[in-house]
């Protein structure tokens, strides 16, 4: 039941007024934060219509309705998890779709046509990323599954939103340096075919990567 000093504060607040201040109040999802807001204005408005039958006059019954539901203090923090919780899952897909086609480019046009050159700085790399790739790809599928399905049987929260953001950040950048550095250290700089390859498959979807990562840190 709300008190009577929170009732006193959202006094003649309109449920139009109350869900703009709950706007400005959650980051995250667009069309996420569009679905939530859209179900709250529908709640304030089923409610103030059940104050207006049971006799309330208008304003009154708006006042109760937005009264009822609590200060957007009170309830924007769980919001604010659903959005960041589904921020996180956008990013553990943009990740997964990113390191997904690694192996095809490594293993094709920039595999079999350029043998590894010798140097036990090439060979020590190629280990780290082949370890280290691997490792990426199976967090990116458990970040998959924590922020879906996952999230049935548990509630992720925010905890579990930033690690995905850390995880996908620190991924991103080892993957774009290590593939630079092989790039660079295999001789193949000097082809452009390879620079485009490079570009299209591991700088760009990494940026989006990274990018999608640093949006979700924000709404945590």
């Amino acid at each position: 039941m709300t008190s009577a000093p929170a009732y006193a504060s959202m006094k003649s607040m309109t449920t139009a007024t109350y869900v703009r201040h709950l706007d400005a109040a959650l980051v995250g999802p667009r069309r996420v934060k569009r679905g939530l807001l859209r179900e709250v204005g529908d709640h304030l408005e089923d409610a103030t219509e059940a104050y207006g039958a049971a006799g309330y006059d208008a304003d009154s019954a708006q006042d109760m309705a937005v009264a009822d539901f609590g200060t957007v203090e009170e309830i924007a923090p769980s919001f604010q998890t659903t959005l960041a919780v589904a921020s996180s899952r956008r990013t553990a897909w943009l990740l997964f779709a990113a390191l997904a086609i690694q192996p095809f480019i490594w293993d094709g046009p920039l595999g079999p046509n350029h043998p590894d050159p010798d140097g036990a700085a090439y060979a020590i790399l190629n280990a780290l990323v082949e370890v280290g790739g691997g490792l990426v790809i199976a967090t990116s599928l458990v970040l998959l599954a924590a922020t879906g399905i996952g999230n049935r049987w548990f509630a992720a929260g925010r905890r579990v939103a930033r690690f995905t953001s850390i995880t996908a950040l620190a991924a991103t950048v080892f993957l774009k340096v290590s593939g630079l550095s092989m790039l660079l250290l295999s001789g193949g700089g000097t082809e452009p075919i390879l620079w485009l390859l490079f570009v299209a498959f591991i700088l760009v979807p990494m940026s989006m990567a990274g990018a999608s990562a640093r949006r979700t840190l924000a709404t945590c």
